[in-house]
């Protein structure tokens, strides 16, 4: 059976979402520090051996030649800007508008300032589709609802590397998430093994990716869905 209740967010989740939450509002903000900040290689090398070079021009051929060289050093960084900027802007702009919304979540899971702590006693053995980014993972939730997470094939994801290690097999799964992002933020499982149930199946098109996800509802990583587990999977395991 699954029981949720709400708990106070964790430290380290809470220092998380505070620099979430500190992101500049400004896209040409965020690219004057991407650009200037020296958080690109080439910009940050051109940058630190520019002093060193200009004092050792200073101390060689004076003031004049050092001048010289200053200003060629100029006119290389604002040409090295338009150019580079050209080519990068439309991936800046691309990751700003990424955590620009991450920082509209973070500000709004803040304000609630709690999380919803979950808690699920598997009677039966869960079932894993594979796909391309990830796994979509079906629990029997009790009183006829079929849990449904979607676990992504990245170590931020805290259930991935649980799957791969046949740790998601086990009986109890415990886990906290976002109030309003509904983002999964810690995982866990423990108990006994359940037994395995054949070998994962695979989603091996966009088709049938896309018959999957309309036929549940497009449902949300970790929602509930009101159907029986047994019904779901089948459904599921038909359109493969």
């Amino acid at each position: 059976m699954l029981s949720t209740a709400r708990v106070a967010l964790p430290a380290n989740v809470e220092s998380r979402l505070k620099t979430s939450s500190a992101f500049v509002d400004n896209v040409m903000e965020f690219a004057r520090e991407d650009l200037i900040g020296f958080r690109r290689p080439l910009a940050a090398t051109f940058a630190l051996s520019a002093p060193p070079v200009l004092a050792l021009v200073f101390h060689a051929l004076g003031w004049l030649a050092m001048a010289k060289v200053a200003g060629a050093y100029l006119i290389v960084a604002s040409l090295g800007l338009v150019l580079v900027g050209r080519q990068l802007w439309p991936g800046l702009v691309e990751e700003f508008q990424s955590r620009a919304a991450a920082k509209r979540k973070a500000v709004a899971d803040l304000k609630c300032g709690f999380g919803e702590a979950a808690f699920l006693n598997l009677d039966r053995s869960p079932r894993f589709i594979e796909h391309e980014h990830g796994v979509l993972a079906f629990a029997d939730a009790g009183d006829f609802r079929t849990l449904f997470f979607s676990i992504v094939n990245e170590e931020s994801d805290p259930r991935w590397q649980l799957y791969r290690d046949g740790e998601m097999d086990r009986r109890v799964w415990r886990w906290l998430r976002l109030p309003i992002s509904r983002e999964v933020v810690k995982f866990s499982t423990e108990g006994s093994k359940l037994p395995k149930i054949g070998d994962s199946r695979t989603i091996d098109s966009i088709d049938a990716w896309e018959a999957i996800n309309t036929a549940l509802g497009e449902p949300a990583d970790g929602a509930i869905i009101h159907r029986p587990f047994a019904e779901v999977v089948d459904m599921v395991e038909r359109m493969l």
